[in-house]
């Protein structure tokens, strides 16, 4: 048990970052052929949206607990702050991705033009909670590569990458809606992974040892 709430974080980045490699590339894929309600509409019905989005939510939920942990637990000492800010940030996360996994009720609202609350909440919250929490991510994992040290720095490289990347992605599908961007999705999503997986087993490093302070000998 003691060991459980001493590791507990590294167990929940290590199972997030598989949940997430088994979940991404299951992704229904979008062509930019059509209009942005008609893209929903189609993936929403695709038969592994809902095993996909599944894996997303549990791969997002284990990510947050893990840093939450972790930022509780004080085990990243040298990155608290940044860890603290990430925390958050992927926690606000979940909640996108869960209306994300329900917009599959919307469905046939989205094929014959009716409302489709769902689907549309999970596209607001994506505007803004991409950013947020891709940023937050990019920049706990550019601490790690500052202040670590060791070949466990370099962990947070696909950190950076995943979530600029991550950060980009909705703001670039409004921006560009007839451009195929399906790509950055993956990708982010892989790279966000293996930083969560190469993290939780490389663990943070221990603080440096402080020399006792030495008594004057008795007289």
């Amino acid at each position: 048990m003691n060991l459980f709430r001493t590791h507990g974080w590294r167990l929940a980045l290590v199972t997030s970052g598989i949940l997430m490699l088994i979940g991404g590339p299951m992704h229904p894929e979008a062509d930019a052929k059509h209009p942005l309600r008609e893209e929903l509409a189609i993936m929403t019905a695709h038969p592994d949206w809902i095993p996909a989005h599944l894996f997303v939510v549990l791969s997002t939920a284990l990510l947050a607990v893990g840093l939450v942990a972790a930022y509780r637990r004080k085990a990243w000492p040298a990155i608290h702050r940044a860890l603290g800010i990430a925390a958050l940030a992927v926690s606000l996360y979940v909640v996108e991705t869960i209306f994300h996994l329900a917009a599959a009720v919307d469905s046939h609202a989205l094929h014959h033009g009716g409302a489709a609350p769902v689907a549309f909440t999970h596209v607001g919250l994506s505007v803004l909670l991409y950013p947020v929490s891709g940023l937050a991510v990019a920049y706990l994992a550019s601490r790690q590569l500052v202040a670590w040290r060791g070949p466990r720095r370099f962990a947070g490289l696909p950190g950076v990458a995943g979530g600029l990347m991550h950060a980009l992605s909705v703001p670039l599908v409004l921006a560009l809606p007839n451009t195929e961007l399906t790509p950055m999705f993956a990708g982010s999503a892989v790279l966000i992974a293996v930083w969560s997986l190469v993290t939780g087993l490389a663990g943070a490093p221990r603080p440096a040892a402080v020399p006792a302070e030495r008594q004057p000998a008795a007289v």
